[in-house]
C-alpha cells in the first residue's frame, strides 16, 4: 500500500512536491495521522515507512515528530533512517537529537 498526497493538477495528476501554502497543512496531517492510526490498528504487525517527497518535507515531518513525540510514542515505536541514500542505517528516533533523518519507520505498540 502506498499513501501519497499533494496538489491535484488540471490534468488529474498529483504534484507531491508542490507547496500551495493554502493553509491546510494541519488538516492534511491530521487526516494522515488518523488514517495511519486506523491502518495500524487493523494491521498492528505492519511497520510503516515514510519520507517526504523533498528534503524540506522530510525536515517538516522531523519537526512534527519531535514536537508530538510524547504523544506518538505512547502508541508507536519510531525509528529514523540516517546516513545517505546509498549508506544508511536505522536508529531509534530521538526527539532532542540534532540528527538529519532521511525517512522514518513506525510500528504500533501491541
Amino acid at each position: 500500500m502506498n499513501l501519497g498526497f499533494g496538489d491535484l493538477l488540471p490534468d488529474g495528476s498529483v504534484d507531491d512536491t508542490a507547496n500551495s501554502n493554502n493553509g491546510d497543512i494541519v488538516k492534511v496531517l491530521a487526516t494522515v495521522i488518523a488514517i495511519l492510526k486506523d491502518f495500524t490498528t487493523e494491521y498492528p504487525q505492519v511497520e510503516v515507512f515514510f519520507a517526504g517527497s523533498t528534503i524540506e518535507r522530510t525536515k517538516l515531518y522531523t519537526r512534527i515528530l519531535r514536537t508530538y513525540y510524547s504523544v506518538f510514542s505512547k502508541e508507536f515505536t519510531i525509528s529514523g533512517i540516517t546516513g545517505s541514500e546509498n549508506d544508511n542505517k536505522r536508529i531509534a528516533f530521538h526527539p532532542k537529537a540534532d540528527i538529519e533523518y532521511l525517512a522514518f519507520l513506525i510500528k504500533r505498540i501491541n
